[in-house]
């Protein structure tokens, strides 16, 4: 695969390599656990909700949204400002808003869920093109399963319960951390090859 990024290009995340591939593994094994966890055991009560696994999914999904937030306010003098400030807005939104509805109607979450799977989707694809990381085969297929996703609730292809919502964005949050995971290989590799030179 050729990338055309310049090493200069991303010099500045060379300190965040460890952090962001302990994110990426964090986010990756959640997401797995939270995918499988929704597939085995649909009607498991959290919270005192029949939702699924949502309640913890919407947590993960917070988390990530706040994490964002936060390198955008580290990254504030960089080209990466807007995109992490996106980022960690939508999640963040997303994430509140979904666990206020727990105990509201399938149908608004399932809209929510579509438009925001769809939403990260797209941007996930069109990001992971522009930038083009050495990782944006990864970034892109996850977004380009993310969009599926959303599509598939949308359309309410695979009925409406409230363990498909937890299933689809469980899957999000997994590849995700799966794009984070080999953006932190990559780096942690450039490093190697900067000491080295």
């Amino acid at each position: 695969m050729i990338s055309t990024e310049s090493k200069t290009d991303f010099d500045h995340f060379l300190t965040q390599r460890n952090t962001l591939l302990v994110r990426g593994l964090v986010l990756s094994i959640a997401g797995l656990l939270l995918t499988a966890s929704s597939a085995l055991m649909p009607g498991v009560r959290i919270m005192n909700q029949n939702s699924s696994w949502l309640p913890i999914v919407s947590f993960v999904i917070l988390g990530t949204g706040i994490m964002a937030s936060y390198d955008a306010f580290l990254q504030r003098q960089t080209k990466e400002f807007y995109i992490n400030l996106q980022i960690g807005v939508l999640d963040t939104v997303f994430g509140l808003i979904c666990l206020t509805e727990l105990n509201k109607s399938s149908d608004k979450l399932f809209l929510l869920a579509a438009a925001y799977l769809l939403i990260k989707g797209i941007f996930r694809i069109f990001a992971a093109y522009r930038v083009r990381f050495s990782h944006f085969t990864a970034a892109t297929f996850g977004g380009l399963v993310s969009v599926l996703m959303g599509l598939i609730l949308w359309q309410e292809w695979l009925g409406t319960s409230m363990w498909f919502i937890s299933f689809c964005l469980s899957v999000d949050i997994m590849t995700r951390g799966w794009a984070l995971t080999r953006f932190g290989i990559w780096l942690k590799t450039q490093y190697k090859l900067n000491k080295a030179g």
